[in-house]
């Protein structure tokens, strides 16, 4: 298909940036023949074409209804112990900024659709963003996607704290100390997840409570 066929919002789309997240990273991607280099290769390649065929082969009623693209694919299961191909659906979700598309996002259909919503203005700068030995284990078993929760932390929504916490962390962004945020969540036996960004807002964390 020719670039001056598509419409504006086609054109538009195709030229942001593809993000694909840790569970899709997983099940679509990934391979446990890490050195079988082309296979993996072929592997992001076919999804990111499947989702780029998504916007292309579905007409565009309005604006409204154009940020959200269903699709999927049959794939190999990451570990290749069997041959039978299995069906993925995917997602592919146009992040927006002040409504202006910025970022094409792929999950899986089943994963919390959190990230959907419109970006909201970061109260403060995070640093550099580091993750816990135990939260990247559970992002690698595809239990835990940890940018939705890094989204609320840095729009200021703190989660499951108390008011008194809340009410520490407004202060905190007015004289520059520690912010902490929780979350709940269904990762395994993990029901919580903690974000910590530092008083010199260098370095925020993504940890377990049990890894403080």
């Amino acid at each position: 298909m020719q670039l001056n066929a598509l419409t504006p919002l086609q054109q538009q789309l195709i030229k942001l940036p593809v993000v694909l997240s840790a569970r899709t990273w997983q099940e679509a991607v990934y391979t446990e023949h890490p050195f079988e280099w082309m296979e993996f290769e072929q592997r992001l390649t076919e999804v990111i074409r499947a989702g780029y065929r998504a916007i292309l082969q579905r007409p565009e009623v309005s604006v409204l209804c154009s940020y959200t693209y269903d699709f999927g694919l049959y794939r190999l299961p990451p570990q290749h112990l069997q041959d039978e191909f299995h069906w993925l659906g995917l997602r592919l979700i146009v992040e927006r900024d002040h409504d202006v598309p910025t970022l094409l996002r792929i999950m899986l259909r089943s994963e919390n659709t959190q990230s959907a919503r419109h970006t909201q203005s970061l109260l403060f700068e995070p640093g550099q963003m580091v993750m816990t030995r135990g939260v990247s284990q559970l992002e690698q078993q595809g239990l835990l996607d940890i940018l939705p929760y890094l989204k609320r932390h840095l729009a200021g929504d703190w989660g499951e704290l108390d008011e008194d916490d809340k009410l520490s962390n407004a202060q905190a962004l007015q004289n520059g100390t520690r912010l902490l945020s929780a979350y709940n969540i269904d990762a395994g036996d993990q029901t919580r997840l903690w974000i910590i960004t530092e008083a010199d807002r260098r370095v925020t964390t993504v940890l377990l409570p049990y890894e403080y």
